[in-house]
């Protein structure tokens, strides 16, 4: 045996002079002898660093984490599943016992025949009383029910409703003149009339306005605008009136037009006064 490790050393002396490398090691030589493979330098150091790295302890910190707090799941008790349907069929009847008592609630007639709406908006435009507001509720019902049994009625008073706002501009009317609770249902008829272009109507409210009558009180302001209100509907007699009160303030070009509406609109005057001023 020692002879087979000096001849073995001797080798490997030799392969160091011949190659430059440097001798191997005892350990390196029985390794050699028993027919396992050479383990190099680079080897040796690459598994040092590698074993360095794997061992290398951790920096300490000097903050102290905080323990995580731990999060409670909640979870569902589930139902067996013998259990299963009974639970649904007692939702099933709690869920039928408030249907029941909604359908037991009183319910309009309006609401169970007129599923739409359109019986109410018809209401709603037979009640207003301003002109603008009835114009828009006009539009809206036309645009929403143009083929129904109300829709030519509908266009009629939309147009006489914008016809009202002129005059109503004109003659100095605010519009919040037409929804003043004032006047009693005579009046409020003829408010709702002229508002549709009535022409009689709106004279009626001026000869309240000029009487005080219907509920209202006298107001010579009034009278005027309801006569300037009757005579531009078409009222021949209101033309005529209003001519006489321009003629008594002096407005001489007023009472020439409203003269001529008057005769225009085939009113018969009374024999000419002597107080005219042209």
């Amino acid at each position: 045996m020692a002879m087979a490790i000096g001849a073995g050393a001797a080798l490997a002396q030799t392969r160091a002079w011949v190659g430059g490398i440097q001798p191997a090691t005892p350990a390196v030589l029985v390794r050699e002898e028993a027919g396992a493979p050479p383990r190099n330098a680079t080897d040796r150091v690459r598994k040092a660093v590698v074993k360095h790295r794997i061992h290398k302890p951790k920096p300490k910190s000097r903050i102290k984490r905080q323990p995580k707090a731990k999060t409670k799941v909640k979870v569902k008790p589930q139902l067996r599943a013998e259990a299963r349907p009974k639970a649904v069929a007692k939702l099933k009847v709690v869920q039928s016992k408030k249907l029941r008592r909604f359908d037991n609630l009183p319910q309009s007639t309006a609401v169970k025949n007129d599923p739409t709406g359109m019986e109410a908006r018809w209401q709603e435009i037979q009640t207003a009383l301003r002109p603008a507001s009835l114009i828009v509720l006009c539009e809206q019902f036309e645009r929403d029910f143009a083929a129904s049994q109300f829709a030519h009625q509908v266009g009629v008073i939309a147009a006489s409703a914008r016809r009202a706002l002129e005059i109503q501009r004109s003659a100095g009317l605010s519009g919040d003149f037409f929804e003043d609770a004032v006047g009693d249902s005579g009046y409020r008829e003829n408010l709702r009339k002229a508002v549709r272009g009535d022409k009689d109507a709106a004279y009626g409210i001026a000869l309240a306005y000029k009487t005080g009558a219907a509920g209202v009180d006298a107001s010579p302001r009034r009278m005027e605008q309801w006569l300037h209100f009757s005579a531009e509907l078409g009222s021949g007699v209101a033309s005529w009136e209003l001519a006489e009160i321009y003629n008594r303030d002096g407005f001489i070009a007023d009472v020439a037009r409203f003269e001529k509406k008057a005769l225009d609109l085939g009113y018969q005057p009374p024999p000419r006064l002597p107080t005219r001023g042209y």
